[in-house]
């Protein structure tokens, strides 16, 4: 994802990392000291990454604000940065301080749409940046699909729309548009920097500025 407009418009230095998808070959081409991956490596592929002598260290996913502070101190200890990881988590915590005192009197309801139709269930992270910002999905159980006419009958406050694929054509971009969409939710449709859905410290910011534009949009 390194070259990906999505990624570079946030961290633009991604665009000095070569591309690579994570096969073993690529990985032991770099010759790296530390390698971090999810929990979901393939044994044969952590067994064999171990032969190289490099410190394999596994980094849980991070859904909620508490496991991203987590997330942060493990890995900043493990590349020696344990300030920097103290000053992203400080700056996390003054951003979700500045949500609280924000959030709308009413819970806004609101969908995630877009990416097909997806919509995703309680329990993730986007459930949580909405519970912060004051706010619940209408899909509120399991994850799901919605087609144009299942939204409508939901009633959102707000559709959400997440920028990863923004200005790209497809197919799913025309959904987005459908006119029935367009004159119904013409004002109330917003869009949030959805990182790939990672549980970072930049999420707190990304949420304030989510919780003002839904704020915003809802006064219309």
């Amino acid at each position: 994802m390194s070259q990906e407009p999505a990624a570079l418009r946030h961290w633009p230095q991604g665009a000095r990392v070569n591309v690579n998808y994570g096969s073993a070959e690529e990985i032991l081409s770099t010759k790296p000291d530390l390698i971090l991956t999810d929990p979901f490596m393939a044994p044969s592929m952590r067994q064999l990454l171990a032969r190289t002598g490099a410190k394999i260290v596994e980094v849980p996913p991070a859904e909620n604000f508490e496991q991203i502070r987590s997330v942060t101190r493990m890995v900043a200890k493990t590349v020696g940065a344990e300030a920097r990881g103290e000053q992203l988590i400080a700056q996390m915590d003054a951003d979700l301080r500045a949500i609280a005192a924000n959030r709308p009197a009413r819970r806004l309801h609101v969908a995630e749409w877009g990416n097909g139709g997806y919509v995703p269930g309680a329990g993730g992270l986007f459930s949580t940046m909405l519970k912060e910002a004051g706010a619940v999905s209408i899909e509120n159980r399991a994850m799901g699909f919605y087609d144009v006419e299942a939204l409508i009958a939901a009633k959102p406050d707000l559709l959400i729309y997440g920028d990863t694929y923004r200005g790209m054509a497809t197919l799913r971009s025309d959904q987005d548009n459908h006119p029935a969409l367009m004159k119904r939710y013409d004002g109330r449709r917003i869009r949030y920097a959805s990182l790939y859905g990672c549980g970072v410290p930049r999420t707190a910011r990304i949420t304030r500025q989510m919780q003002a534009d839904m704020i915003a949009a809802a006064k219309r």
